[in-house]
């Protein structure tokens, strides 16, 4: 099975993509998705995150309230807050998507993708036959984080300048796709990496 990472910035469109590849019937594993699995009531993520963070960030319902937890980690400017998150969630997730990328495998998919914001920060990219990263220009990102997350054009220009510079992740890519256009071009450039991978 072709394994391929799907990464990206902020805002960048990442879930756009994703929508479309499953809509042309691919598989797309979601590194979002299992850490939220990671973070459900009972879970031993749940546990150790309310040992260091306090049940202040934890919902009625036992679930991590990822809306507080993310404003704490992202007030905290040395960072530790967010690697001791990290300590607790990265090697679950790591684990669940190797599971889930077997029993595709065994399924018998030719072609699956792992949408994973963090591929390039966590040096994952011995892992995937292809690198496809969603490419966006300044602009548009700042305004389109603007708009999804209700930020100060300030806080989100931080927001993305804390981020791998979006040149780093395209250096690093197999293919780029630019997501500045329209959805009929968007979807014509998905098409054409599709053909390539497919082709070699």
């Amino acid at each position: 099975m072709i394994w391929i990472g799907l990464t990206g910035g902020i805002a960048s469109g990442k879930s756009t993509i994703a929508g479309m590849l499953e809509s042309m019937g691919f598989v797309v594993v979601k590194a979002d998705e299992l850490a939220h699995a990671a973070m459900t009531a009972g879970s031993d993520g749940a546990r150790e995150i309310r040992k260091i963070f306090g049940s202040q960030v934890v919902s009625a319902d036992g679930t991590i309230d990822r809306a507080k937890l993310g404003a704490l980690i992202f007030a905290d400017k040395t960072n530790l807050l967010k690697d001791r998150l990290e300590a607790i969630l990265h090697p679950e997730v790591r684990k669940q998507s190797e599971i889930e990328r077997r029993r595709l495998e065994l399924r018998g998919d030719k072609i699956a993708f792992y949408e994973i914001p963090l591929l390039f920060e966590k040096q994952l990219v011995n892992q995937f036959d292809f690198i496809v990263t969603v490419a966006v220009s300044p602009e548009i990102q700042v305004e389109r984080l603007m708009k999804r997350s209700g930020l100060s054009r300030a806080d989100a220009e931080l927001r993305i300048q804390a981020q791998l510079p979006q040149v780093k992740k395209i250096e690093e890519a197999d293919f780029v796709i630019w997501n500045d256009g329209n959805e009929l071009e968007l979807k014509k450039q998905v098409e054409k990496m599709i053909e390539q991978i497919t082709n070699q």
